[in-house]
């Protein structure tokens, strides 16, 4: 397990240290802290996201009503003819 760059070896060791510098009583009430804590901090940030998608499925969809005009002289789309002809490629000499 690596999170935030703790390794599991580390991170026996930071908790005996906290355990040892907070105490036993107090050890429990700072572990019920940080869970508090991060619980707020998902649900601040699933309500975020939530809102998110519902602004991005709220938003209306671009009119149909009215086609784009094609350029004029648009070869893509059949509106015209190319304004040049490309060059025809030159026959390939043979190879001695």
């Amino acid at each position: 397990m690596n999170f935030f760059g703790i390794g599991n070896m580390e991170l026996i060791v930071v908790l005996l240290v906290a355990l040892l510098v907070l105490g036993p009583a107090r050890m429990v009430d700072a572990a019920r802290t940080v869970g508090k804590f991060w619980n707020e901090a998902q649900r601040t940030l699933r309500s975020v996201a939530d809102t998110a998608t519902a602004q991005l499925d709220a938003r209306p969809p671009a009119e149909a009503s009215e086609p784009e005009p094609s350029p004029e002289g648009s070869v893509a789309r059949g509106g015209g003819e190319p304004d040049e002809a490309p060059a025809p490629e030159p026959p390939e000499e043979p190879r001695g």
